[in-house]
């Protein structure tokens, strides 16, 4: 495996153990999304084989993430639905329903988890549209996966993790937050950043979103290698501001994000309203789906 970040993969496993990995029916389709000779009638098949999966793709077909205004009919049909949503928003949405698989939302720490990790995927294909970018399958992608070493390091150190991620809830104030990757060298001797970049690199995801995830917190050490990590930070920024997550800081100061977007304060306010909706489509699409 190719080396991101400060610890080599060697390391990262000595530490966190055995990398779980993803329900069987998401490693078959995600093989299938990436081969340009699978068609669709052979990637709904798969989905149709999981009723979990199928009940995920009917509602995110059906949803106003990909029916603005309902101006489009509803559908029933698994073939109909994979054809509407096309292959990137598919293997989104196979991703979605692998991460939440890793999940257990009844505790609050976890629940936060998933919750922001929807929110920023929704956020960074937000960031990328304003900036002029049609990658929008990318980001939200990144963004999905950005914190999935947190859910790798809930399940390896529960406790400990479930601490770092209650104390940053229970901060009153931005200033008093401590950094969830000191917290969590501190306490662990390894940080959410690379695990997640290493996990990604292990189920292939692509390196876009290994990238991302290893170098969010510090976008500039990517070197210029990818604009991922400043998309994921700036969505992440958006995130703490409307409060999706362990970290919420609704009076936080907009500044820097204005700056990146290249917008004034009035479309801010409009840009953060538009977000706080479209993020809670995208999590009634999701809910009481069940894992697999």
């Amino acid at each position: 495996m190719t080396r991101i970040g400060e610890y080599s993969p060697e390391d990262v496993l000595k530490m966190v153990g055995d990398i779980p990995t993803f329900p069987s029916v998401v490693s078959h389709l995600m093989k299938q999304l990436r081969d340009p000779e699978a068609g669709l009638e052979d990637i709904s098949a798969s989905i149709s084989g999981d009723p979990g999966l199928c009940v995920l793709v009917l509602r995110m077909a059906n949803s106003p993430l990909y029916r603005p205004g309902f101006a489009a009919p509803a559908t029933l049909s698994i073939p109909r639905a994979v054809h509407l949503l096309g292959r990137k928003a598919v293997e989104s949405t196979v991703l979605s329903y692998a991460l939440k698989s890793m999940l257990r939302t009844s505790t609050l720490a976890e629940k936060l988890l998933w919750e922001h990790a929807v929110a920023c995927a929704v956020s960074a294909a937000e960031v990328v549209r304003i900036m002029g970018s049609k990658n929008l399958d990318t980001a939200y992608v990144c963004g999905l996966l950005h914190d999935v070493g947190k859910i790798v390091m809930c399940r390896r150190f529960p406790e400990a993790m479930h601490a770092i991620l209650e104390d940053q809830y229970n901060q009153s104030s931005e200033d008093s937050w401590p950094s969830s990757v000191a917290s969590e060298k501190s306490r662990l001797g390894i940080d959410h950043c690379q695990v997640g970049a290493v996990c990604l690199n292990v189920w292939q995801c692509g390196e876009e979103a290994a990238v991302a995830c290893a170098y969010h917190h510090r976008p500039r050490d990517a070197g210029g290698r990818s604009v991922w990590p400043a998309v994921i930070r700036v969505a992440d920024l958006l995130c703490h501001k409307l409060e999706y997550g362990p970290i919420r800081c609704p009076a936080m100061e907009m500044g820097p994000v204005q700056r990146a977007l290249r917008i004034e304060t009035a479309e801010m306010t409009f840009v953060l309203d538009h977000l706080r909706t479209k993020i809670h489509e995208a999590l009634s699409a999701f809910a009481e789906t069940p894992s697999a």
